[in-house]
């Protein structure tokens, strides 16, 4: 995936989660460098699942919650893409993706660092 691929697949998750009145995200399962992470209004019954290949490293917790008025999802650039980078000594070609999770810090966030991210809607 080039950047454009990445910066379009995490709008559209930000779009959908944005019409909900708040999200709650959950790991489902991390098997041979893939996580698969679910998110809804509910965890019982899960809205979308996200997906992040060939990872690098996770830092998150296992469950979190979200304020959809606020940007989710992002993938670091820049500066904070350096900072992260070198701190957690990312290969190259790997994207960071962070999550904005709510009742943590300011400058807390849930990090991913993969080569691709996907997502499939679980309802109808």
């Amino acid at each position: 995936m080039n950047i454009e691929e990445v910066k379009l697949v995490v709008q559209e998750i930000n779009d959908f989660i944005s019409s909900g009145l708040w999200f709650d995200f959950e790991i489902k399962k991390y098997f041979d460098g893939e996580l698969s992470l679910y998110g809804g209004l509910s965890l019982s019954h899960p809205d979308i699942e996200i997906k992040f290949k060939d990872i690098f490293f996770i830092s998150l917790p296992m469950i979190w919650k979200t304020d959809t008025k606020e940007t989710i999802l992002n993938v670091l650039e820049g500066e904070d893409e350096k900072e992260t980078s070198e701190k957690f000594q990312v290969e190259y070609l790997h994207y960071i993706f962070k999550f904005t999770p709510e009742d943590y810090p300011s400058d807390f966030g849930c990090l991913i660092a993969a080569k691709e991210i996907s997502y499939n809607f679980l309802k109808a």
